[in-house]
């Protein structure tokens, strides 16, 4: 399960290479992610969306966020 990592360009260029590693490995990988624009769009299967509380937006507030199955 990777949470929230997409969150710069160059962190997804590192991370990504490690999800692939996984998938290659026989690995389930699942994303987290609020829909951040590094977030990769291809080879992302949409599983669920939730509601959930926003850290940096103060109490009470919710952001949307997508559970999403890789598979480059």
């Amino acid at each position: 399960l990777a949470g929230d990592v997409f969150y710069g360009r160059q962190v997804a260029a590192r991370v990504l290479p490690v999800l692939d590693g996984f998938r290659a490995a026989g690995a389930r990988v699942l994303v987290g992610d609020p829909g951040r624009v590094d977030l990769p769009r291809d080879g992302l299967e949409l599983l669920a969306e939730l509601e959930v509380r926003d850290m940096g937006d103060g109490p009470g507030k919710t952001t949307s966020c997508g559970v999403f199955d890789y598979r480059p």
